[in-house]
């Protein structure tokens, strides 16, 4: 009877714990459910269009150490890398990232946050990395991007609105990007992303109006800022060395 009643306490104190943390139980599952559902859309087998890619040709400087070369660490980061990414594996910056172990391991780490663990959607969080590769001139990370913001359900009409390399503004945007989009949402997030891209900050007028139509959340307004400033990276790393993109 006492291990009864003594297992039947712990149950209970596991679910007032669960109902009373700082995250609802319903906040909980939703989470799972959204993060769940975009690691599915970006991992899935999806038949999309074919495209123009303009960095297939791009003769790689580095694609990072050699199998042979690689320490134990980089071997381990490299297993968890791919296992993470079953579809693309190690493609991308991740090659030149493994080089660095201290760097490789956080950065992967910081990637799979911006890419699954945030409140945007994954068509939301397409729209920003591709807004930022169109601004950092990575032709790239464009390039794998379009695929996957085919995928979450953009149009290639709006893909190809966004205004590239040198064309791109926040303004440009404004007049060839938000008039294609579905939603105050999308054009508040492609509005914040394209001031911070091309202004390197935010004015007190779009922060106020982007974080009142994310529901008053200033935590959507970081996670808008963390995918900007990992894909920015992202961009650097794959420009510098010249990494194409697999058709």
């Amino acid at each position: 009877m006492k291990v009864f009643l003594f297992a039947a306490s712990c149950r209970l104190l596991t679910v007032r714990a669960y109902f009373t943390s700082s995250t609802s139980a319903v906040e909980s599952v939703a989470f799972a459910a959204r993060n769940t559902s975009k690691s599915l859309s970006t991992d899935a087998d999806i038949d999309i269009p074919d495209y123009p890619r303009t960095s297939v040709g791009f003769e790689p400087r580095y694609n990072g150490p050699p199998e042979d070369e690689m320490t134990e660490e980089q071997r381990e980061i490299r297993d968890a890398i791919v296992a993470s990414r079953p579809r693309t594996g190690l493609s991308g910056p991740f090659g030149p990232w493994l080089a660095v172990p201290a760097i490789a391991q956080p950065a992967q780490s910081l990637g799979r946050a911006c890419r699954y663990g945030t409140s945007l959607s994954f068509q939301e969080s397409e729209l920003v990395i591709l807004l930022t590769g169109a601004k950092m001139k990575s032709h790239s990370e464009f390039d794998i991007h379009v695929g996957e913001a085919l995928k979450s359900g953009w149009s290639y009409d709006m893909i190809k609105a966004i205004p590239r390399d040198d064309d791109f503004t926040a303004e440009a945007v404004q007049k060839q990007v938000i008039p294609l989009l579905e939603n105050d949402r999308q054009r508040a997030i492609a509005t914040f992303t394209a001031e911070l891209l091309d202004t390197c900050t935010i004015s007190d007028e779009t922060y106020e109006n982007t974080k009142k139509v994310l529901d008053g959340k200033d935590s959507a307004l970081v996670e808008i800022t963390s995918i900007t400033g990992y894909y920015t990276y992202v961009a650097y790393t794959l420009n510098a060395f010249r990494i194409p993109s697999k058709k």
